[in-house]
């Protein structure tokens, strides 16, 4: 997922094959408004996108970060992760309804969606293009084995909330450029 939020495809594709397609496909639905937080008009494009795996369509897509949601994304975080654990079925059944498949763990975010109704459509970004040599020091956090066995619990990448707040922060004053250099240079923290 943290290949996404930067807008890699090359390291989606890297991931798929560590973690295969059944995984994959969860965390690319999660991905999906964690990250992307498409517009209500694309919804349907981006979640095609995404149930298709088009790693290149949806890195295109600018997410929460640079379109100037994630404060109020932030914001909503108790209420978000409340509804999750107390209405998922309910939930569900929404996502259900739209055409989607969510796994439990995509419930807050697309809780979030619901309240905020994104309308900015056509915001896109330029695709991260760097090429495979290996994972970046900040995609292994707590969520992964190797960030496990490194006693890693957060990096820069992470997708905690106040890691959103902080990337938001930095695309706005380095843009996707600076924070995908950084990144790529072997960046685990952002400069205090």
């Amino acid at each position: 997922m943290k290949s996404l939020r930067i807008g890699w495809p090359e390291g989606l594709r890297q991931a798929q094959i560590h973690i295969g397609l059944s995984k994959m496909r969860g965390v690319i639905a999660c991905g999906l408004f964690e990250d992307v937080f498409p517009a209500g008009d694309e919804l349907k494009d981006a979640a095609r996108e995404a149930q298709l795996l088009d790693y290149e369509a949806l890195c295109r897509r600018e997410t929460h970060h640079g379109r100037g949601y994630t404060k109020k994304f932030c914001a909503l975080e108790v209420e978000a992760v409340n509804a999750a654990a107390n209405e998922g079925g309910r939930l569900y059944h929404q996502a259900k309804d739209l055409g989607l498949w969510l796994p439990p763990r995509a419930m807050n975010c697309f809780y979030t969606w619901l309240k905020l109704k994104p309308k900015d459509a056509g915001v896109i970004r330029k695709v991260d293009r760097t090429p495979w040599t290996t994972m970046p020091p900040a995609m292994l956090d707590g969520h992964t084995r190797e960030g496990r066995w490194k006693g890693r619990r957060m990096t820069i990448l992470s997708g905690h909330y106040e890691n959103h707040l902080t990337l938001s922060k930095m695309v706005k004053e380095i843009g996707w450029n600076g924070v995908r250099k950084a990144v790529h240079a072997g960046a685990i923290e952002w400069p205090k």
